[in-house]
């Protein structure tokens, strides 16, 4: 079904290729975990895996590609693969969900009530047929995720890739996700093609491994199991030390919120951060999370209540956000000047911050990279910007939007390590994340919200006395 033989790919502008000398054979049925270290090649090799290089990638690809018994080298048959990148909202056009959903198969051609039956099942099995309306452009990140990936199951493709699939979903919408696509590849035939951090989860999933470092195949089988079920510092309680004594550094007081005349995204919220605090908060897909750190940055207004920083504190100088969706945040021409973009407006001379870029790029694994177009950056390398053109200025409060996204384990420790230090230096960090490994590593305290109502709010497990 798929047959690649010696395939190497140069990106254009370079003389470096990402991609180097790849020979593999997948057959039908195949469920295929594609892992490996952030920025090793793993999206470039799976946009050859389903023919969709040429549309995807800028660059030239040598070697010999079989799709299908197809020579595939200039781009796939039409409706061979389904694709779902990394940034999910790159991919979606219509204005509704179910206009989404249904838009494949009608290009396609199908008989319109084929297609509606199709995807009426789909979004029901998802739990978003009572949603089939809402505007695209209303959901929360994972929800759009979980949008788009839908949309390609809907085109039934011989092969899917979905890219980092989990990356913005809760658990529970995960977990349906997966056990879907074993049906699918188990008794429909499909081919499965996952890039994925998690290993523990694709352990549960794949049952061929393509492992990529530095654009060469390392591996091709299992998975280490004993890697895959453990993250680093799960074990680890945050080293940090709440000051419960000390005046709040952030406080939402009745906070309520709605976009426009919809329905409301935050409801009578009252939370408080004090130095030394790093709050996690975690819930469902839409529950307000990325609206509560919008709010504490000022990216927008309480619809009621107030939010106070700590007196001297100001919003645009004091107060740090990563958003969820680093295509979002980064516009400079190089990796040098998205970092320090907050440096200049803030005023601090050019010797200084070149300084203070490079020594927060280097713990990031981006100090050789200064010179490179943000944009040209594996989405991994790019969350890792985020953080350092974040982190750079030093805010007193440091708001995070799902932050491991498309990091590896130990680029997922570095940033632990990284919030941890703030914390215990007396700023304090609200993030907001699915990963449970991660909130382990450097929450002190756990706020659950779901459906814009905070219903939980107390001690993260582990935390230090």
């Amino acid at each position: 079904m798929i047959d690649l033989d010696d395939i190497s790919f140069t990106p254009a502008g370079s003389d470096e290729p990402i991609l180097r000398h790849v020979s593999l054979a997948i057959e039908q049925g195949e469920r295929v975990g594609i892992v490996g270290p952030s920025g090793s090649g793993k999206s470039t090799l799976g946009y050859h895996l389903c023919g969709a290089h040429h549309l995807a990638l800028a660059g030239v690809t040598t070697g010999h590609l079989y799709l299908d018994g197809q020579d595939c080298l200039a781009g796939g048959p039409p409706g061979f693969a389904g694709l779902v990148g990394q940034n999910p909202e790159a991919q979606l056009f219509c204005r509704t969900i179910q206009e989404e959903v249904l838009l494949g198969p009608r290009m396609r051609g199908e008989n319109e009530q084929v297609c509606r039956d199709r995807v009426r099942s789909l979004l029901d099995r998802h739990n978003l047929f009572s949603r089939a309306e809402d505007v695209v452009a209303s959901l929360s990140l994972g929800q759009k995720q979980l949008t788009a990936t839908l949309s390609m199951l809907a085109i039934e493709p011989k092969v899917l890739l979905l890219d980092e699939p989990t990356s913005y979903l809760d658990t529970a919408t995960a977990n349906r996700l997966f056990a879907h696509l074993d049906t699918l590849s188990r008794d429909d035939g499909w081919i499965v093609l996952i890039i994925e951090h998690d290993l523990k989860r694709l352990a549960g999933f794949a049952d061929r491994f393509l492992t990529i470092v530095d654009g060469l195949l390392q591996s091709d089988g299992s998975l280490d199991l004993a890697s895959a079920a453990s993250h680093p510092g799960r074990s680890h309680p945050a080293a940090v030390f709440p000051r419960p004594d000390a005046a709040p550094l952030l406080t939402f007081e009745d906070v309520s919120f709605h976009y426009g005349k919809g329905p409301t995204a935050l409801d009578n919220i009252n939370l408080t951060l004090r130095p030394g605090e790093c709050v996690a908060l975690m819930g469902p897909n839409g529950s307000g999370k990325s609206t509560m750190l919008r709010l504490a940055k000022g990216l927008a207004k309480p619809s009621s209540g107030r939010i106070d920083l700590a007196s001297g504190l100001e919003m645009a100088r004091d107060v740090g956000l990563m958003l969820q969706n680093p295509e979002e945040q980064i516009f400079a021409h190089t990796v040098e000047a998205e970092c320090g973009y907050w440096l200049q407006n803030l005023g601090v001379p050019p010797e200084v911050r070149s300084g203070r870029i490079r020594d927060i790029l280097f713990p990031l694994g981006l100090g050789t990279m200064l010179t490179r177009a943000p944009f040209s950056l594996s989405f991994g390398e790019k969350r890792r910007l985020c953080l350092a053109a974040t982190l750079v200025a030093d805010p007193t409060v440091l708001c995070l939007d799902e932050p491991t996204t498309g990091l590896d384990d130990d680029n997922m420790e570095i940033m632990a390590a990284m919030v941890r230090d703030r914390a215990a230096s007396g700023k304090a960090v609200l993030v907001a994340t699915h990963e449970d490994a991660f909130a382990a590593m450097v929450a002190t305290r756990i706020v659950r919200i779901e459906a814009g109502r905070i219903v939980a709010d107390g001690p993260a497990v582990g935390e230090l006395s």
